[in-house]
């Protein structure tokens, strides 16, 4: 078994479903809820991942969350950081970010082409749904990544850091019930969303797992061109 430092910055904003993925490949967790007062620690601290949710916008320990992403990158901990941690991950090597006020909602992304030898995306389809749901966006991503994956429009969705720091801006991991829940989304929306959800978990579970396996140790060079 692997184990993953996961912090939780809002209690509404869990590893949900994510979290079954991870562990069907092997994976258990010690969460950090930063939002009951659980301090942020310096390092991964001998994890063997380390994942980091939405909700850290604004949030008063957002830089001690900085600073691990920081140091989790350094020592090459497979990383995941999702919506606004991402956005941490990428400003902490000198990302830009912007408000933004486009709808919440479904969204399509493409695959670029340095994708083709990334451990978690390689594999994965050419195009990616997901959930839009945030006010900021990366406008330029720092120097030392890479990016993924995006929107026709012009989106840094996903991005690596360094060989195994990974940044998603938009979600995966809720289901349909729980994006309703959130007061967030509007019908039409969350009535697209349901009409993805299945794209959404047969994309993303295989993504999730694969991260697991890196985590595990298993590294191996993928094809350039999907199978």
């Amino acid at each position: 078994m692997t184990t993953a430092l996961v912090i939780e910055n809002d209690p509404a904003e869990v590893l949900g479903r994510a979290g079954d993925w991870l562990a069907e490949a092997g994976m258990e967790f010690d969460v950090v809820r930063a939002h009951a007062g659980d301090v942020v620690p310096r390092t991964p601290g001998g994890h063997e991942a380390l994942i980091a949710l939405g909700g850290s916008r604004d949030a008063g320990w957002a830089e001690d969350l900085a600073g691990l992403l920081e140091c989790a990158v350094a020592d090459s901990t497979p990383t995941l950081a999702l919506c606004s941690s991402a956005v941490l991950l990428a400003g902490a090597f000198g990302g830009v970010v912007e408000p933004s006020d486009e709808p919440n909602g479904p969204r399509m992304l493409a695959k670029r082409d340095a994708a083709g030898r990334d451990p978690l995306f390689g594999p994965a389809p050419m195009t990616l749904d997901v959930i839009r749901w945030r006010t900021r966006e990366l406008v330029r991503l720092p120097d030392v990544a890479t990016l993924l994956a995006g929107s026709p429009y012009g989106s840094l969705d996903a991005f690596r850091i360094g060989e195994s720091a990974w940044g998603v801006q938009s979600h995966f991991e809720f289901t349909v019930d729980q994006l309703a829940g959130f007061g967030a989304f509007e019908e039409a929306a969350l009535a697209k969303a349901a009409g993805v959800d299945e794209h959404i978990v047969e994309t993303w579970r295989p993504i999730l797992q694969r991260f697991a396996r890196v985590a595990a140790g298993e590294r191996r060079e993928l094809p350039v061109l999907d199978a």
